[in-house]
């Protein structure tokens, strides 16, 4: 079913946003984009064969109006790097199209899956990671279409099958961020006890 999983990690991220974050100017800023896309999914604007959900027009802008903030460095870093998402988003929609046999899983976790890894390998910077595959995401969806348009009837930006996708990415992010940080916990718990251990022999 196309779309359980936007809204499901959509709405477990706005409840954790707006509940267990710290009150701050960010946690008001995310809560406020994620409740807007969900609401804004359901407004469409149809122009001949395009239906265009005012969500995907959303998230393109939040994603370049956050680039737009960063420095000038950190600025080229971010759209080199969304642009080799969308190039990734576009070669693996292409290629399960054009050859299908060869795709084993289902292309929504194929997909999440790649561009979750390619998001590890291009940035290190965590809070920067869900605003780049939204963006790159985004260029790569309205590229795709612009390749297909002679080949379909329908051209539609901002499915609930994109927004699956999207998600389940940045869920994939969040979750290796956790794993990440409850590892190096653990670390710094197992060092405290052999460090206490030690301390008691030498004594």
């Amino acid at each position: 079913m196309d779309g359980i999983f936007f809204y499901w990690i959509t709405w477990i991220g706005w409840a954790y946003c707006s509940f267990l974050m710290k009150a701050s100017r960010r946690r008001t800023i995310y809560s406020i984009m994620l409740l807007m896309i969900v609401i804004l999914q359901g407004f469409t604007l149809r122009a001949g064969n395009l239906l265009l959900h005012f969500s995907f027009v959303f998230l393109l802008v939040c994603g370049f109006l956050f680039a737009f903030r960063l420095d000038f460095k950190r600025m080229l870093s971010f759209v080199f790097c969304s642009c080799l998402i969308a190039l990734a988003y576009n070669a693996m929609i292409l290629f399960a199209m054009y050859d299908p046999v060869w795709i084993v899983l289902e292309v929504k976790w194929l997909l999440a899956g790649v561009l979750f890894l390619l998001s590890l390998f291009l940035l290190r910077e965590t809070s920067l990671r869900p605003f780049m595959l939204g963006a790159g995401m985004a260029v790569g969806e309205m590229v795709y279409h612009f390749i297909i348009k002679k080949l379909t009837f329908d051209i539609e930006l901002g499915s609930l099958t994109f927004f699956d996708v999207l998600t389940l990415s940045i869920a994939l992010c969040f979750a290796w961020e956790g794993l990440h940080q409850f590892s190096a916990y653990v670390y710094a718990e197992t060092v405290k006890g052999k460090g206490r251990v030690l301390k008691r022999a030498s004594r």
